[in-house]
């Protein structure tokens, strides 16, 4: 059985998880897209992530798995750093994620009740409508790029999925420190070797 969360903006953070992932599967469904057999795999792509929240989440998460595999985790995170800084110049390889399984042809995540907004929203077309009125279009994967252009409604919007990831980090870090506490803006591999923000 698992143990209750704590911290209750980590509740509230897997509620709002819970709601990405009914928004995601909305439009993905409307589509007809899936992941299987996928030749570009979202778990081979470099994301950046930017809310302290869901590195406190994700740190907890991989605290909770067993000693070896955490260190098989701390291992990949290694690897993957070390490949991408020793990169040239404009290239991009195509490494796992750290916390990456494979599972038959196909990747996945091995934390994946932990995975982070950018990883959970990743694929469909999805819109996120700026407080100065503009907004910015995301097309989506390859994959639903294709599908999409029969059913244009699908778009996703995440406005307000981000609207409250943002409230969560105000809450967790507290309004007063919010200006004087560093920015976020890191790979998995890169919190999952860094400490996380001890709040």
């Amino acid at each position: 059985m698992k143990k209750p969360l704590k911290n209750p903006v980590l509740r509230r953070l897997r509620e709002l998880y819970a709601r990405m992932d009914q928004a995601y599967a909305a439009s993905a469904g409307a589509i007809g897209l899936t992941c299987a057999d996928c030749h570009d795999s979202c778990c081979e792509t470099i994301f950046r992530h930017h809310t302290h929240v869901e590195w406190v989440d994700l740190a907890q998460g991989v605290a909770g798995l067993p000693e070896d595999r955490q260190r098989e985790v701390r291992e990949n995170a290694e690897a993957w750093l070390r490949i991408h800084q020793g990169a040239l110049p404009g290239t991009s390889p195509r490494v796992p994620c750290p916390l990456s399984v494979q599972r038959g042809k196909d990747l996945v995540c091995g934390l994946y009740e932990h995975r982070p907004m950018v990883c959970r929203l990743h694929g469909v077309p999805n819109v996120l409508h700026r407080p100065d009125g503009g907004q910015a279009a995301f097309p989506g994967c390859e994959r639903a790029q294709t599908l999409a252009k029969t059913c244009p409604s699908a778009l996703l919007d995440r406005t307000p999925l981000l609207t409250e990831l943002a409230r969560l980090e105000m809450d967790l870090l507290g309004r007063a420190r919010k200006g004087a506490t560093p920015r976020v803006n890191l790979t998995i591999a890169e919190m999952i070797l860094m400490e996380p923000p001890r709040l």
